[in-house]
């Protein structure tokens, strides 16, 4: 009997981007499981992972070009054909109206990045700067605070959960969520030794939260007072890494007179949190060797989510928490996977004056930059990647 061929490869349906071993017969994935010989995922698999043939042989999938006629139906042609017509087409809008009114929506999802990539070269072709993408609308406040704090929009921060003696996880339930490697394994482990801590930050009871060994339930959209109040316990009890502080930070001493004026009572009972439970977070955050703090789209996607984003670098920054093993780190990437837009020479917008960041727009103005009657409009799109009929707000319009 002739054993099947284990093929090795990488999960592309998020950043982690765990090993994988699959059986591929006619197209189809026939078989996954988990690479025990990757040293980062040592053989996990989530649920993501093990559809990845729906969603390489989904019904849906087009197999070769389709060209709408007259009557609104389409019409099966070739892929010759298809580069011709629409390498035509770009050609002709970018000489008539100029490159920028052409706008690319998409450019590699999660953790798929080759097209991304790639469509730098056509855009750079056609001579367009504008790239709307879902990062734009989800993480540019983020990126934002980054370049503000590290220099570069790009300085992405991770952290290593799996080492900390205290992981917080704020607005994230990595149980389903995952986003960390080996996600279940790892919050179980930590679960289950007693010479760790787990914290949530959460309105829900989730997964994780049920795991923790503390839940701190925020009322919703108050993220921006409990983090103040852990902020201003740490600081006024004098408890921050001052060496880490000395050596690596500049500006400590306005941070001081700012959180010097914040009352931690009110700004916990704004929260509906218990002044004990921020005073208990923040000492164990402070007391520990290493701690780490994991947050995703529930708190970037939350009110006042840009400065929830600085208020949480905050915590790890303050404490001392950079760059060592079990704390938050800077992402080792091959190249940054978003740009860095400099503020004294920003690219905006035609018609709504939308500021760049990370060379990112949100699709959310994409509506507005296309329906309207001025010449410099957006007259031409290129959808790679993406459904923003589905994804986008006001998907009316």
């Amino acid at each position: 009997m002739t054993q099947e061929k284990w093929n090795k490869t990488a999960c592309i349906l998020c950043s982690i981007n765990c090993g994988l071993e699959v059986q591929v017969q006619d197209r189809h994935l026939q078989k996954i499981r988990g690479d025990k010989k990757n040293p980062l995922s040592q053989g996990y698999l989530c649920q993501k992972a093990a559809r990845l043939d729906y969603y390489q042989n989904n019904s849906d999938l087009l197999e070769q070009p389709l060209r709408r006629k007259e009557d609104g139906c389409f019409e099966a042609i070739s892929w010759e054909t298809a580069f011709r017509e629409i390498a035509a087409k770009l050609i002709e809008l970018r000489d008539s109206h100029g490159g920028d009114s052409l706008a690319f929506y998409g450019g590699g999802g999660q953790g798929n990045h080759l097209g991304g990539l790639y469509s730098s070269a056509l855009r750079a072709a056609m001579k367009t700067r504008y790239l709307y993408t879902a990062l734009a609308q989800e993480k540019t406040g983020d990126f934002w605070v980054n370049g503000k704090l590290f220099g570069r929009q790009h300085s992405h921060i991770t952290e290593d959960v799996e080492h900390a003696d205290v992981a917080v996880f704020i607005g994230t339930n990595p149980w389903q969520a995952h986003g960390i490697p080996r996600a279940r394994s790892v919050l179980r482990e930590i679960a289950k030794d007693p010479q760790k801590t787990m914290i949530v930050i959460d309105p829900k009871e989730t997964e994780t939260a049920k795991l923790a060994d503390m839940h701190v339930r925020v009322f919703p959209g108050r993220d921006v007072y409990l983090l103040s109040a852990i902020i201003a316990v740490i600081i006024q009890k004098g408890w921050y890494n001052q060496k880490f502080i000395e050596e690596r930070t500049t500006g400590f001493e306005k941070l001081q007179q700012v959180f010097a004026n914040i009352s931690p009572e009110d700004y916990a009972e704004k929260s509906h949190v218990p002044l004990e439970q921020v005073v208990s977070v923040a000492q164990k955050l402070c007391e520990a060797k290493t701690a780490c703090i994991r947050v995703d789209l529930g708190l970037q996607q939350s009110l006042n989510s840009t400065l929830n984003s600085y208020l949480e670098k905050l915590l790890f920054l303050i404490t001392g928490n950079l760059g060592r093993r079990g704390t938050n780190n800077f992402h080792t990437l091959f190249a940054p996977l978003i740009g860095h837009s400099d503020e004294k020479k920003l690219l905006h917008s035609k018609i709504t004056n939308t500021a760049e960041i990370g060379k990112l727009f949100p699709p959310n103005i994409l509506p507005q930059e296309i329906d309207n009657n001025d010449p410099q409009r957006i007259r031409g799109l290129v959808v790679d990647s993406a459904n923003p009929v589905v994804t986008g707000a006001d998907t009316q319009e």
